[in-house]
């Protein structure tokens, strides 16, 4: 198996983690060449999302801005002084704490503001973390049901080239009793969204590769779980697409309301590793059409 892994490494540029993801010790060489491993990804978003718009993304506050029409929640920065700070949370019962950079999930925080006992420290130490505070999202009463513990949010990758925009694929992201966030890396499971008939579909899997018919905590069938707002959903991610067709494809992450749908980040050349493993097969061919659209559209 070792020796297998290097010859994927030389021949396919993937590393371990696409090698165990996508089960390549049960694949013959000829499935796993259709698989986008980390290699090819990271040449294929060189064109497609250059790091020079990273901080249009990856930075919360632009993003927010950039945003401001899809995200649809107040936030408030330590930049914008104390009081506008104490304000904020003066005025509410629970907010989230973010980092200001970064993706993925990572040190998102939910705090009941009756337990913040000193606003100034509280204020402090939002400064020295480089944090900011954002209005809790109220998920949507149906789409709760799949864990009332966590947001649960839709992963929609859309395609944007000279300004025409496409959701591509669709995957919903459901948290574990552990954690409010869903990621899949952070304990949460996956499932494969049906694109053309707004529902979940097949089986829920977790990082480990396990499946199951229903989801871990409420123990509801995802197969054909219909998803609120599945149009309105489709139509926001492929106007959102288009605020920077620069970056030609963009994971977003959308919650749910009991008003709609909310983008809560979009991310820059997403990983596909979801994607593939809940898709159950490749997309490498997928990413070359876009790559040869991308290239033809820049003649």
């Amino acid at each position: 198996m070792f020796f297998d892994t290097a010859l994927s490494v030389i021949l396919f540029k993937s590393g371990l983690q696409d090698y165990l993801n996508y089960k390549f010790y049960d694949k013959s060489f000829k499935e796993r060449r259709n698989y986008a491993t980390i290699g090819y990804q990271d040449k294929f978003y060189q064109l497609a999302a250059s790091v020079k718009h990273s901080d249009f993304f990856s930075n919360k506050i632009n993003f927010h801005k950039n945003f401001k029409d899809f995200v649809k929640r107040e936030y408030v920065c330590y930049e914008d002084g104390f009081e506008k700070v104490d304000e904020f949370i003066s005025s509410r019962k629970s907010i989230v704490r973010k980092p200001i950079s970064g993706l993925g999930g990572h040190d998102v925080e939910m705090i009941h503001t009756s337990k913040i006992k000193d606003k100034k420290d509280f204020f402090e130490k939002l400064k020295k973390d480089q944090c900011f505070l954002e209005e809790l999202v109220v998920q949507n009463s149906k789409w709760n049901e799949l864990n009332p513990n966590s947001l649960n949010t839709i992963r929609a990758v859309t395609k944007c080239i000279n300004g025409k925009s496409e959701l591509i694929f669709a995957v919903a992201r459901i948290g574990s009793s552990k954690s409010i966030v869903d990621n899949f890396h952070r304990g949460g499971v996956g499932v494969k969204v049906n694109i053309a008939k707004g529902c979940l579909e097949g089986l829920t899997i977790n990082k480990a590769g396990e499946e199951n018919p229903i989801t871990t905590k409420t123990k509801v069938k995802v197969d054909g779980f219909k998803i609120p707002y599945w149009d309105m959903v489709v139509k926001m991610v492929n106007e959102a697409a288009k605020v920077n067709d620069e970056v030609n494809i963009v994971g977003w992450d959308v919650a749910i309301t009991d008003d709609g749908p909310l983008l809560i980040e979009g991310n820059r050349g997403p990983g596909m590793d979801i994607i593939q493993v809940l898709y159950q097969r490749g997309i490498k061919s997928d990413l070359e059409k876009i790559r040869k659209e991308i290239l033809e559209g820049r003649k």
